[in-house]
């Protein structure tokens, strides 16, 4: 049975990882154009596979452009360019909801009959509200692409697919408009949709890859409510067992889990506390042949910027990575405040945090990083802005990445 609160002799003291120093590598630009909330095919993480996809291949992004079209465009596996570099490579469908217009963009969904993409679609020639607007899915067949809306999928919002591959049975994660429910449900049958339990309000949730398992943070309410901060949870949608991974006082907010090849694969997860600290929990055996969830890593930012947003974790020639933006305000949508890229391992033994972007002259807003493993190894790929003065608004100049520096796989 495996046992969410924390025995007293089994918590293991967190480690605050400290910067390690690293030569920093310019920052790249991949297109002047706007793709806003752009995501990636499975191919990023470093298994290119060009005959998958009915030879789409899985090197991959997909975007809606402000005249909510959903574009799919390639990326090259060995330099990271964008296929053609404006992000318009195959008009996927038209009446795409745009991310700012609930919160989120598009998301891949992956199958047995390859990647498919999920999105909020309004009904075609009606005005773009939620009244009009549910999820949607769409495939590519025969080099065409096509869509439909989801059986009972109106007025649902935000939808995350799941994203095992080759998967004979996806599920989705979503939510109505308000956020005060979350649901889930098997893609192909509709009347599977289950509540999250609680109906709580739900801050981030994330399918846990290889499970029938989803992990998420909730209650997502204010500390002015006086209603307990949200804390982790991961849920087993088989047996219906929701297990929480923490219990203090501080607010979580992001959860991502996986197995780590540097813990012998056990499972880990990481959140964020306050908006200031990356929490790494590891499912450890008690000696009893039962499990508990402890933690294991505290990693903070600068404290120049001591602002946690937009993590993702990936897995890199056997060690497991977190990417993120940090920042000195804790808005995420301050486009006054330059921001910076940061990564981190997850070994409180080897700490490796360590800053990829720097400003000099002119500050930047670095927005919604995303990892893609190329052959060359890690890039860092996000939209980049011009900070805004008291003379203007903030500039787009496009999509730019960075080199981690982590090197190629180990397979090429």
């Amino acid at each position: 049975m495996v046992r969410g609160a924390l025995a007293a002799s089994w918590v293991v003291a967190a480690l605050v990882a400290m910067p390690v120093q690293a030569q920093m590598l310019p920052e790249v630009l991949v297109t002047r154009n706007q793709l806003a909330d752009y995501e990636f095919d499975w191919g990023r993480d470093g298994v290119y596979c060009a005959s998958c996809n009915g030879g789409a291949g899985n090197a991959r992004l997909m975007y809606v452009d402000a005249n909510n079209e959903l574009w799919v465009a390639n990326i090259d596996p060995n330099t990271g360019v964008f296929l053609p570099s404006n992000g318009r490579g195959e008009l996927a469908d038209t009446d795409a909801a745009q991310p700012l217009d609930f919160g989120n963009g598009p998301e891949w969904l992956n199958t047995a009959a390859g990647s498919q993409i999920v999105y909020v679609k309004s009904q075609p020639g009606m005005d773009h509200t939620a009244a009009n607007a549910g999820l949607a899915i769409a495939q590519r067949n025969g080099g065409v692409w096509s869509a439909a809306f989801l059986a009972n999928g109106a007025q649902r919002y935000l939808p995350l697919g799941s994203l095992d591959v080759d998967d004979p049975t996806p599920r989705l994660l979503y939510q109505n408009e308000s956020g005060l429910k979350a649901y889930w449900r098997f893609v192909d049958d509709a009347a599977s949709e289950r509540l999250l339990p609680s109906a709580r309000p739900v801050c981030s949730r994330r399918w846990v890859p290889g499970r029938h398992a989803v992990v998420y943070t909730a209650p997502c309410l204010l500390r002015a409510t006086g209603t307990r901060p949200a804390q982790a949870y991961w849920l087993d949608l088989t047996t219906g067992v929701e297990t929480p991974i923490t219990s203090d006082a501080s607010f979580k907010l992001y959860a991502f889990a996986w197995r780590a090849p540097e813990f012998g694969n056990d499972w880990v997860l990481f959140t964020v506390a306050d908006r200031a600290r990356l929490e790494v929990h590891r499912e450890i055996d008690n000696g009893d042949g039962a499990k508990m969830w402890t933690r294991i890593n505290t990693v903070t930012a600068p404290p120049a910027t001591p602002f946690i947003a937009s993590p993702e974790s990936f897995v890199h020639n056997g060690k497991s990575y977190i990417a993120f933006q940090v920042s000195a305000s804790a808005s995420t949508t301050d486009f006054k405040v330059p921001t910076q890229i940061a990564i981190t391992g997850i070994d409180p033994a080897v700490p490796t945090f360590r800053m990829l972007t720097a400003d000099s002259t002119v500050g930047h807003v670095r927005l919604d990083p995303e990892y893609y493993i190329t052959t060359q190894g890690p890039f860092i790929y996000y939209n980049r802005y011009v900070a805004a003065t008291s003379a203007g608004p903030g500039k787009l100049e496009g999509v730019w990445r960075v080199d981690t520096g982590l090197g190629p796989p180990a397979t090429h």
